[in-house]
Parts: C-alpha cells; sequence; structure tokens
C-alpha cells in the first residue's frame, strides 16, 4: 500500500451546500440594494424637506408683505410714496406703546382724535371722513347730436372701435374713411 492518504468522497458536515450559498448570498446581495435605496430615498426626503421648509419661509414672508401692503391700502394710501412715509414713521415709532403691525398703527391714525403726524396728513386726510368723490364727467353729446352724416353712418365710440378692430384684422380702412367722413359733415 501507498503512503497516500485515503481521500473520502463525501464532504465534510461543516460545508454548505452550494444552494444554500448561492441563495444566502443572492438575500446578502438583494438587502445592500435596499439599503442603498433607502439611503437614496433619506437623501432624496432631507433635501425635499429642507427645500419644504425654505418655500414656508417665502411663503411667511409674501404673506406678511402682502398683509402690510393690504393694510396700507385699507388705510386709503395708495400712493407708494405714501408707503414709504408710513413705513418709516412706523419703524421710528417708540417701542413703549408701539402698536404689533403696520395696520394697527394705521388703524390708530384713522380713529377720532388721533393726532396724524404732517408727514401722512396729506395722504391721509382728516380721519374719520370719507375721501371726496371723485368728479363725475358727463359724457359729451357726439356733433351734430349723434344724427346720422349723409352717407348714413352715426359716429358713436363703438363704431370707431369696430373699424379700428377691422382696420387691425384686415387692413381695410375703408370703415375708418367712412366715420371720418362723416365726422366733417356733423361739424
Amino acid at each position: 500500500m501507498s503512503d497516500e492518504p485515503k481521500v473520502d468522497p463525501t464532504p465534510p458536515a461543516e460545508t454548505v451546500p452550494a444552494s444554500r450559498l448561492a441563495e444566502v448570498v443572492a438575500e446578502r446581495n438583494a438587502a445592500r440594494r435596499e439599503l442603498a435605496d433607502a439611503v437614496t430615498r433619506g437623501a432624496k426626503a432631507v433635501e425635499w424637506e429642507a427645500a419644504a421648509t425654505q418655500h414656508a419661509t417665502e411663503l411667511a414672508a409674501e404673506r406678511a408683505a402682502r398683509s402690510e401692503e393690504r393694510d396700507l391700502y385699507r388705510a386709503g394710501l395708495l400712493d407708494e410714496e405714501a408707503h414709504v412715509v408710513a413705513r418709516a414713521l412706523y419703524a421710528a415709532h417708540p417701542t413703549e406703546g408701539k402698536p404689533t403691525t403696520l395696520g394697527e398703527y394705521l388703524t390708530g391714525l384713522r380713529a377720532e382724535g388721533a393726532t396724524v403726524p404732517r408727514a401722512l396728513a396729506g395722504y391721509l386726510g382728516e380721519p374719520g371722513k370719507p375721501a371726496p368723490a371723485p368728479p363725475v364727467v358727463q359724457p359729451r353729446a357726439p356733433a351734430g347730436g349723434g344724427k346720422a352724416a349723409p352717407n348714413g353712418v352715426t359716429v358713436t365710440a363703438e363704431a370707431l372701435v369696430a373699424a379700428r378692430e377691422h382696420y387691425r384684422r384686415t387692413g381695410d380702412t375703408s370703415q375708418m374713411k367712412s366715420l371720418a367722413d362723416a365726422r366733417k359733415a356733423q361739424a
């Protein structure tokens, strides 16, 4: 006999079968992929949360600006210069007894017996009195009393607008010329 050791054809009991090893490796690789996906989703969630926080901050600032602008218009300050003056006066107001918002400050100025700063007096008018209504402009009667011209065309604002639109669409000036002739005839 030879000195060579005998080789046992059966594998030792500690060895894992190849199919089970392949299954465990596949599970491990799947778990690694899931972990990588979760990390990616987590990073995206952090980005989205930061973007949402930034948008919420921007929205709050925009709402505050719109609220302040609305308060200025409600107080009757329609001019941009009046807005600047009102904001400057509110900022310069002493801290003690200062209204919490510009709207409260302006409402206090509009109250009966309130002292209105000279810089705003021209913009606010007298407190408690409504602003004067704008003058009503009566429309003028067309020349010739709105009668039809000898060519049968009546010159009205609507006819002028229609003729202008016709010209813009087609380039045809005949309607405008007939209205001009009618206008001359009425004068």
